[in-house]
């Protein structure tokens, strides 16, 4: 019975003991805050700098304070207050992993606690909700475009259609990781405005987003060349073959701007087969370039046809080694030495 009570008084001991320790560490961290963001908002720009340089030994839990003196009538707080930010998320940027993901990334541990990075990720998070103001909503999506991951992608979609955020939640979702900010744009693209959408189809496009395909060429058949061309923009740098007839904007509807996109699309598809080893089809769309009278379409069909070599692409070339548009017949007497090995 004795030695349950010292067990009892010795287990008490330290558990008074753990909890002052506690108290102490996160008083001296409410200290080091206060003193971080005193040097933040003062009017000297030597103690700013001591400050925001030493940012990233601070807890991310000062980001919310941070956030609040972007808007600070003083230029020089302002300041100091944007390169602490930077300071601290530039410091953790480095620990993402940016191939696939996995799916505890950004998740605490086994013992429930959340590494720096993952502390920075939330607070920023947390700039995005309640009355905050558009800067400190945007230095946060900007901030997240460098360190979230999938995890953050659900919150930062909600603004992806907000009237005011929605170019910089976007942007942020277009370069996080994964499958999740995909799906996420995807998302979005089908409850976006008309004068919206070509944004979402370029982020769709520039994430060579398979599961896009369907969308992009849904979007070629738009009444509006701005979506249409958006559409086919995005179609071309995905680069998958659908295996069936795809029914393109029409060409003489488009405006100067618009079939130079137009030409740009259909050549960087057939490139995308050729590098995909579909030359039958990226074949047939370099050769009917080949019949157009601009010289820089005739060039990169030529371009295009020898590197895949077949008889009929050195049968398309060859009349153009004796072309009267000089650019063209050296561009083909250069394809033409490349494909004999010279």
């Amino acid at each position: 019975m004795k030695n349950r009570k010292n067990d009892t008084l010795e287990t008490t001991t330290a558990m008074a003991a753990a909890g002052a320790l506690v108290a102490a560490t996160s008083a001296r961290a409410a200290e080091a805050e206060d003193k971080f963001l005193a040097g933040i908002r003062s009017d000297d720009e030597d103690a700013n700098y001591a400050a925001w340089s030493t940012a990233d030994q601070v807890e991310p839990s000062v980001i919310p304070a941070l956030s609040e003196l972007l808007v600070s009538k003083k230029a020089n707080v302002r300041k100091a207050a944007e390169e602490a930010l930077k300071n601290i998320v530039h410091s953790v940027g480095r620990t993402i992993i940016t191939s696939n993901l996995g799916a505890n990334v950004g998740r605490p541990d086994a013992s429930g606690k959340m590494d720096r990075r993952q502390l920075v990720v939330m607070n920023l998070l947390s700039l995005l909700e309640g009355k905050r103001q558009e800067i400190e909503k945007t230095t946060a999506l900007r901030h997240l475009s460098l360190i979230a991951t999938s995890d953050a992608v659900e919150k930062i979609a909600l603004l992806a259609n907000d009237p005011i955020l929605r170019e910089e939640a976007v942007y942020c979702l277009e370069r996080i990781p994964g499958k999740t900010s995909e799906e996420a744009l995807l998302g979005a693209l089908s409850s976006a405005s008309d004068e919206f959408q070509p944004r979402i189809l370029a982020a769709l496009g520039h994430r060579r987003a398979e599961e896009a395909v369907g969308a992009c060429i849904e979007a070629m058949q738009s009444s509006d060349r701005e979506i249409a061309m958006a559409g086919m923009k995005a179609w071309a740098r995905i680069g998958i073959a659908m295996g069936k007839e795809i029914d393109f904007p029409d060409y003489d509807s488009l405006n100067v701007w618009q079939k130079i996109e137009f030409d740009d699309s259909l050549l960087r598809y057939a490139d995308a087969q050729v590098e995909k080893g579909n030359h039958t089809e990226a074949q047939g769309i370099y050769l009917q370039t080949l019949d157009r009278e601009e010289e820089h379409l005739q060039c990169a069909a030529i371009i295009g046809l020898a590197k895949i070599g077949t008889a009929e692409a050195a049968a398309a070339i060859f009349p153009k080694l004796e072309s009267a548009d000089n650019t063209v017949r050296i561009t083909a007497q250069q394809a033409w030495a490349r494909m004999a090995g010279i």
